[in-house]
C-alpha cells in the first residue's frame, strides 16, 4: 500500500513539473509575442524615415536623418534592427547618412565596449555592427577576436575585418587559418576580397606565408579580385612553391585573371616533367585564359599518356572556340593516333549535341 501511495505522489509531481514546464514555455512565447507586437508599433510610424532616407531627394533625405538621429532611446532601439540590416543594402549618400544616424546614436562606442564583455553573441553582434558600419578603427579591437573559443565568433571577426577595407588586416587573417582554433578557409578568403584593391599588396606578401594553407588562400582571394596586377607574383608561385596544391590553384588563378604575362609559366607548366595535377590544372587555365595562340600546344596534349592531362587539354581547346575546334578536328580524323582521336571525338560530339538539340527544337516548333 506504501508502494502504491509513493508512486501515486511520484506520478503527480511529475505531472505537476510538466504542467509548470508547460506553463513556462507558454508564458515565455506571450512575452515574446507581447514584445515583438511592441515593437512592431512603435516601429511602424517610423520606417517611413527610413524609406525616405534611401531616397534620391537630398533635401527629404537631410530631415529623415535628422529625424532618425533625434530619436528617443526608447524609440531607436525599437528601429535599430532593422536599420542595421538596412546598412548592408544601401550605398553612397544613404549609407553615409544613415552610418551618420547611429554615430549619433552613439552605436560605435556601445558596439566596441560590448566587444570586451564577456558572452560571445553579444561580442560578435557587435562585431558585426562595426563591420557593417565601416568603423576602420575597431580593427585592432576585432583582431583578437580571430583566435576567440567560440568558432562562430572568430567568423563574425574574420568577416567583420573584411568589411572595414583596413589592408593591416591580412596578416592577421591569414594567420589565423592555422592553430587550435582556425578560421574555415572561404570565410578568410571572403574577407580578403572583401578588403577591396587596396589590399592586393597585402596579400600578395601573403604568398610568402610559411603556411601552405595560408599561401593557398592569398591565391584564391587575388583570383577573386581578378587584379592583372599580381600576375607575376601568381607567376613566381607557380613555378617555385614548395607545395604542389599551392602551385594548383596558382595555376587556375592565372587562368581566371587572363593576363598575358601569365601565359608564358602556364605553357611551361604542361611540361611532360612537371606533375600530371598541374599539367592538368595549367592545361584548363590556357583554356580559361582564351589565348588561341596555344591550341597546337594543347593539341599535342591530346596523345599524352596521362588521361587527366588529355582531358583537360581537349576541355580547353573546346572553350577556344573556332580555333580550338579546327585542331581537334584535326585530331580527330586519327593522325595524331587513337588516343587524341578518342579525346577529340568525344569533345566534337558533346559541342554538337546543343546545336542538334536546338535544330530539333526549330523543326518541332515549325511543324
Amino acid at each position: 500500500m506504501t508502494a502504491v501511495l509513493t508512486g501515486a505522489v511520484f506520478l503527480a509531481a511529475m505531472l505537476a513539473v510538466v504542467a509548470g514546464l508547460g506553463l513556462f514555455i507558454v508564458g515565455v512565447r506571450l512575452l515574446r509575442l507581447v514584445r515583438e507586437r511592441r515593437r512592431a508599433r512603435l516601429t511602424a510610424p517610423l520606417r517611413i524615415l527610413l524609406i525616405e532616407l534611401t531616397c534620391e531627394d537630398e533635401a527629404e533625405e537631410t530631415a529623415a536623418a535628422r529625424q532618425l538621429a533625434g530619436l528617443d532611446r526608447r524609440r531607436w532601439a525599437a528601429l535599430e534592427p532593422m536599420a542595421s540590416a538596412l546598412l548592408g543594402k544601401v550605398t553612397g549618400r544613404a549609407r553615409t547618412a544613415l552610418v551618420g544616424v547611429f554615430e549619433r546614436h552613439g552605436a560605435v562606442e556601445q558596439a566596441r565596449a560590448r566587444l570586451r564583455r564577456h558572452g560571445s553573441v553579444g561580442r560578435a553582434r557587435a562585431a558585426e555592427l562595426l563591420g557593417s558600419l565601416g568603423h576602420r578603427e575597431a580593427a585592432p579591437a576585432l583582431i583578437p577576436l580571430l583566435h576567440s573559443r567560440d568558432p562562430d565568433l572568430r567568423a563574425t571577426a574574420a568577416r567583420a575585418l573584411g568589411r572595414l577595407g583596413d589592408a593591416g588586416a591580412v596578416p592577421a587573417l591569414l594567420d589565423c587559418l592555422s592553430g587550435r582554433r582556425r578560421v574555415p578557409p572561404p570565410v578568410v578568403t571572403e574577407a580578403l576580397v572583401g578588403l577591396g584593391p587596396g589590399a592586393e599588396g597585402a596579400i600578395a606578401a601573403g604568398l610568402r606565408h610559411s603556411d601552405a594553407l595560408a599561401r593557398a588562400v592569398a591565391v584564391e582571394a587575388l583570383a577573386a579580385t581578378g587584379s592583372p596586377a599580381q600576375t607575376d607574383a601568381l607567376a613566381a608561385v607557380l613555378t617555385g612553391d614548395p607545395s604542389p596544391e599551392v602551385r594548383v590553384r596558382a595555376a587556375r588563378a592565372l587562368g581566371t585573371i587572363g593576363a598575358p604575362g601569365g601565359l608564358e609559366p602556364l605553357l611551361d607548366a604542361v611540361d611532360p616533367a612537371r606533375p600530371t595535377v598541374l599539367r592538368a590544372a595549367a592545361s584548363e587555365a590556357l583554356g580559361s585564359m582564351g589565348a588561341v595562340g596555344t591550341a597546337p600546344r594543347l593539341r599535342a596534349l591530346l596523345a599524352d599518356p596521362a588521361h587527366r592531362v588529355a582531358a583537360a587539354a581537349a576541355a580547353a581547346l573546346d572553350r577556344l572556340g573556332s580555333a580550338g575546334h579546327q585542331e581537334l578536328e584535326v585530331a580527330a580524323r586519327g593522325g595524331d593516333g587513337p588516343r587524341a582521336a578518342a579525346h577529340a571525338v568525344a569533345v566534337l560530339a558533346e559541342a554538337a549535341l546543343p546545336a542538334a538539340q536546338s535544330a530539333s527544337d526549330t523543326a518541332g516548333t515549325a511543324w
